[in-house]
């Protein structure tokens, strides 16, 4: 009786051992079919970045510590801190700023401009911060940087400064408060750093800025979803093709944001945000991606799919 009852033990671990390499085995091909799936979405991006913003999961990542141009998507920086001060300053949205004769200029050019700034006129802050969230233009949100500091050169400092003490400063540098290049900017007397340099962030630095702006200032997505915006008698024109009114728009994702950008040095950049209803907010970070919005919303399907925090 025994030795039965010691053969039922043993063949019952068996069992109970096989069972769970079966569990595991299953998890790890659920698991390697995302990874899988997720490189496939991400195989013409050079970095990319996606978290959950409430929990800092990380979901995915493709070079995501290396530091690369940016383009436009470094202007969340600048309204990080030019929201901070409007929050912080009597009046601050209404608090208006004067623009030199150089940022007008620029506000004209065919590639650099996207919103036109007349010479010496002024403009209140939450005017500009609009145009530079939804249009991304270079002009304003140089002076909005300006108008924080008192010039650009201390404003870059400044931005040098807040991502050290969130404690990126190893995967983001700052020399331009727009994402233009330098070579864009010395011929308007922009300048900081050598002709030739260029700021240099990682894709989870931006992710993490993005995070903090987000926290700051919760009410941005109203702004930053806006394809089309009218404003002193100007159309702002958002590139970001998730939202509605875009190419890439898919309801059920719920996009709202955030930034866009693109230089022919750093590509097509995207920083979004999606947040389910009842749900926590995701952010993906894609760098020098020709198809990042057709990418990114692959990336938002497979991984509310996927975990089970959003089901």
């Amino acid at each position: 009786m025994s030795k039965i009852k010691n053969m039922m033990v043993a063949f019952l671990a068996i069992f109970m051992l096989g069972s769970s390499f079966v569990t595991v085995s299953a998890s790890a091909d659920a698991n390697s079919n995302y990874t899988k799936t997720m490189n496939k979405y991400n195989k013409t991006s050079s970095a990319t970045y996606v978290m959950n913003m409430d929990t800092n999961q990380v979901y995915y990542q493709k070079n995501a510590t290396s530091k690369r141009a940016v383009a436009s998507t470094a202007k969340i920086m600048t309204l990080y801190l030019a929201i901070q001060k409007a929050q912080t300053t009597k009046n601050g949205w209404n608090q208006k700023v004067k623009i030199s004769p150089s940022l007008a200029r620029m506000s004209r050019h065919h590639s650099l401009g996207s919103y036109v700034l007349k010479a010496n006129k002024k403009y209140t802050v939450r005017n500009l911060y609009k145009a530079s969230l939804i249009a991304s233009s270079n002009s304003a949100t140089i002076a909005l940087g300006q108008w924080v500091s008192g010039t650009n050169n201390k404003f870059i400092k400044k931005m040098n400064s807040q991502v050290k003490a969130w404690g990126i400063a190893s995967q983001a540098r700052f020399v331009s408060s727009s994402g233009l290049e330098n070579s864009d900017l010395y011929p308007y007397y922009i300048r900081y750093g050598s002709h030739y340099d260029y700021n240099r962030v990682s894709a989870k630095a931006l992710a993490v800025i993005a995070s903090h702006l987000l926290k700051l200032y919760p009410a941005i997505v109203n702004d930053a979803k806006m394809y089309r915006y009218h404003q002193s008698g100007q159309t702002l024109k958002n590139a970001n093709e998730l939202l509605a009114g875009g190419l890439r728009y898919d309801a059920a994702l719920h996009v709202d944001g955030l930034k866009t950008g693109y230089t022919p040095l750093a590509g097509n950049c995207l920083v979004s945000t999606s947040q389910l209803p009842n749900k926590n907010r995701v952010i993906i970070v894609s760098l020098h991606d020709r198809f990042n919005a057709y990418n990114q919303s692959r990336m938002y399907k497979m991984i509310y799919k996927t975990f089970p925090e959003f089901k």
